[in-house]
């Protein structure tokens, strides 16, 4: 805490006693109990990697020097070192927590307080169950998120048996509403969203635990795939993906969630700036985005599950209407391993209030994610040289810029507006994307004693569907995976940053704020070539949502994990049903793609039941 207080009191000038007694009881009583052990131990190292780091040149921890003495040394760290990532780590732990105080925010004119007195505090209807699994089941599914939520609606509604499984809690209306967006993150993304892959540079990588999975924390964006990328799948792996069918299950998927293109009065001031641009630099392929809305109220906080209903996720929609029919959703239950004999599964051992249970079944499908779904495999038995390799993650990083004109970003749909003119030539796609201030893209590169021009801040996410690929350890010592950013995909970065500083400017930007950790600001589009065109890998910001074909589809196992039907090759019954099987990069946002697909998987399994 003492380390964490003088971080504040060196990156923001001025601040009050008021203020830091504040940050440290929204720590205290926020904070912390909302961290899982692993991150509360991570935060520690953080802070005590801070502390010392100073001694071998000033001779003193960093709480104990003077206030103008940490700034001078942290103005010093080298910013491609490990110690300048943890304190990255921290920086964001203090802008949050302080933005998350009412007295703060309220100042930028951030008043959450009563954007939130318009959500009706009605309770959500409770989709899972207590006690233990009873009997056998003709299917289980393991994760509730994009695939395993389909696949449970799916099966359900066909009259099988179904139980779903999801390691993490289901929310409450309460939490939604009362728990400031920071804070619902620690809770419902896995780790509290301290997860990141381990190469160069460090990308920040989170994803969701929770019940609906990562699509009750994501943007809600929907994109179907371009038709090139099929032909991208077939090249990779052999596997033919038929359109025709492909096609019937995005209808089905877009049905049920309600998908439909962010009306105007939705798209918020961001959204605005970045459609400005992109009028005035000629664009041709802009507008806004498609996503599953419902009661939207342009509170802003899409990412960290809506507190309106405004965003359909999983728990809304396929969660829900299966639970009617008889599907049984356990939360809180960690699968701990598939149990596997002779070619075929028999069930799942599954930790459940802290005992481990036996569940047997007719056939499982692991539905864990792109990141979770290869170590549960692994650690069942399974084996399969392509299993957790292949993993694409698309790199994203946030452009910002401080505008000459009020844009209140957090007033409308976090994500709502996009530019495609790079996505045919470089898989590049640009989409204005602003959380609530102080978390992720709205903090973005500008610096600390700028965090009053808010108000004025608009930014513009680029998004990169990447050649290069990672993988998933079985056991990760270091980050949730491993990933290198090739030299095709920083060019790839760099073009869309570059079109994007373009966009800001010709909306309007005073200044604009590349995404690198020596932040500083450019005027003009050949300043930000000029600053871009020597920018090592290291010292971008990067971020990625999209975890991918770490068990994709194939024609054989020599190249995959699953054949064309989402069946784990020599096992009769054992089928994955999530963004690890699609067989390479889907260019676009894949929520839409993981739902169309597990909706076939489900289709082949009903034939086989």
């Amino acid at each position: 805490m003492k380390t964490l207080r003088s971080l504040a009191e060196a990156r923001f000038k001025n601040i009050s006693v008021e203020d830091l007694s504040s940050l440290e009881s929204t720590i205290t009583g926020d904070l912390l109990p909302n961290l899982n052990p692993r991150a509360r131990r991570l935060l520690n190292l953080a802070s005590l990697a801070l502390n010392l780091a100073s001694t071998p040149t000033m001779l003193k921890p960093f709480s104990m020097l003077s206030v103008e003495g940490r700034r001078r040394w942290l103005e010093r760290v080298n910013v491609e070192s490990t110690i300048y990532n943890l304190i990255s780590l921290l920086d964001v732990v203090v802008l949050a927590t302080h933005m998350a105080n009412p007295r703060v925010s309220s100042r930028i004119g951030y008043r959450r307080e009563e954007a939130m007195s318009r959500v009706r505090v009605e309770p959500l209807p409770t989709l899972s169950r207590s006690g233990k699994p009873r009997g056998v089941y003709d299917v289980i599914v393991v994760g509730s998120g994009a695939g395993g939520s389909v696949v449970a609606w799916e099966l359900t509604r066909r009259g099988f048996r179904v139980a779903l499984f999801e390691v993490g809690p289901e929310p409450s209306r309460g939490d939604l509403v009362k728990l400031h967006p920071s804070f619902r993150a620690l809770k419902y993304y896995w780790d509290s969203g301290l997860t990141f892959t381990w190469g160069n540079p460090i990308i920040h990588i989170p994803f969701g635990r929770v019940l609906g999975g990562t699509v009750t924390v994501n943007s809600g964006t929907m994109f179907r795939v371009p038709g090139r990328a099929l032909n991208l799948w077939y090249k990779a792996t052999g596997v033919n993906v038929d359109s025709g069918t492909l096609e019937e299950a995005y209808k089905v998927v877009e049905g049920v969630l309600g998908v439909k293109q962010v009306p105007e009065h939705l798209l918020g001031g961001n959204a605005m700036a970045m459609r400005r641009g992109a009028e005035a630099l000629g664009l041709k392929l802009h507008g806004p985005v498609r996503r599953p809305l419902g009661s939207c109220l342009g509170l802003g906080e899409c990412a960290f599950a809506c507190p309106s209903d405004g965003k359909i996720d999983m728990r809304l929609s396929f969660l829900r209407d299966a639970v009617s029919r008889g599907l049984e959703v356990y939360t809180n239950a960690h699968v701990r391993r598939v149990l596997l004999g002779d070619g075929r599964v028999l069930g799942v051992e599954v930790e459940l209030g802290g005992v481990s249970v036996r569940v047997e079944s007719r056939a499982v499908v692991v539905s864990a994610g792109a990141l979770n779904t290869p170590r549960l495999l692994l650690a069942s038995g399974v084996r399969n040289r392509n299993l957790g390799a292949h993993l694409h993650i698309h790199p994203a990083l946030g452009v910002t810029a401080i505008m000459n004109y009020k844009v209140n970003g957090w007033v409308g749909t976090m994500q709502s507006y996009y530019v495609a003119d790079l996505l045919e030539d470089l898989g590049v796609l640009l989409l204005a994307t602003l959380p609530p201030p102080g978390i992720g893209y709205s903090a973005g590169s500008i610096p600390f004693e700028e965090i009053h021009e808010y108000p004025y801040l608009a930014s513009i996410g680029v998004q990169v569907s990447d050649e290069n690929t990672g993988a998933v350890p079985r056991r990760a010592v270091l980050g949730v995976a491993d990933y290198n950013l090739s030299s095709e995909d920083l060019e790839k970065i760099r073009e869309g940053v570059k079109l994007a500083t373009e966009i800001l400017l010709a909306a309007g930007a005073r200044k604009v704020y590349l995404p690198l950790k020596t932040t500083q600001g450019v005027h003009n589009v050949e300043d930000a070539r000029r600053v871009l065109d020597r920018a090592k890998p290291g010292l971008f910001k990067l971020s990625a949502y999209h975890p991918m074909s770490t068990a994709r589809m194939a024609g054989d196992p020599s190249a995959g994990v699953v054949d064309g039907d989402g069946r784990v090759f020599n096992y009769d019954n054992l089928y994955v049903a999530d963004a690890s099987i699609i067989p390479s990069t889907t260019i676009v946002n894949p929520q839409l793609t993981i739902n169309a697909l597990s909706l076939m998987v489900a289709w082949r399994i009903a034939k086989e039941l």
